[in-house]
């Protein structure tokens, strides 16, 4: 009768042992995302991501052979605040952001067959403007465009 004391003592502490365990990993801080501008990140910065993350996204469907639509606010580019309002409120970026949403319309309103063209040359006119608004993130940009080998 002692040893079963012993081994229902030894369970229970086991047990209670686990409980404060997962009750610390609750208590943890969640993990921070990645600080790219320590003064903050304008709207315009945050839109871009996301736009760069679903444009990702439409690149592997368009890759496979499907025609998705962007699941993004692209007129929310005229008017979200940016880093840099000046560069903004320029007569290029305006032209380059009205470019931007007419190859968007472009490729919502593309044939099967022009699907993947018009894809890449919505990819193209964010790769334009930020040759002359903002070049940092051209390289990540051009990750969003196709591989010419596969069928273009």
């Amino acid at each position: 009768m002692n040893g079963l004391k012993t081994v229902v003592y030894i369970c229970l502490l086991g047990f209670l042992a686990s409980c404060s365990q997962q009750e610390k990993s609750c208590d943890a801080p969640p993990a921070k995302k990645a600080i790219y501008n320590p003064n903050g990140d304008s709207e315009l910065a945050l839109l871009m991501r996301d736009m760069f993350d679903e444009g990702m996204r439409v690149k592997e469907e368009v890759a496979s052979g499907k025609r998705p639509l962007p699941k993004w606010d692209a007129d929310a580019i005229f008017s979200a605040h940016a880093t840099q309002p000046e560069k903004v409120a320029s007569p290029e970026f305006k032209a380059y952001a009205q470019s931007f949403l007419e190859a968007a319309k472009a490729m919502e309103d593309a044939s099967p067959e022009a699907y993947r063209q018009s894809y890449q040359g919505m990819v193209k006119t964010c790769v334009a403007c930020h040759q002359e608004v903002c070049p940092g993130p051209i390289v990540k940009i051009n990750k969003m465009l196709l591989d010419e080998s596969e069928g273009l």
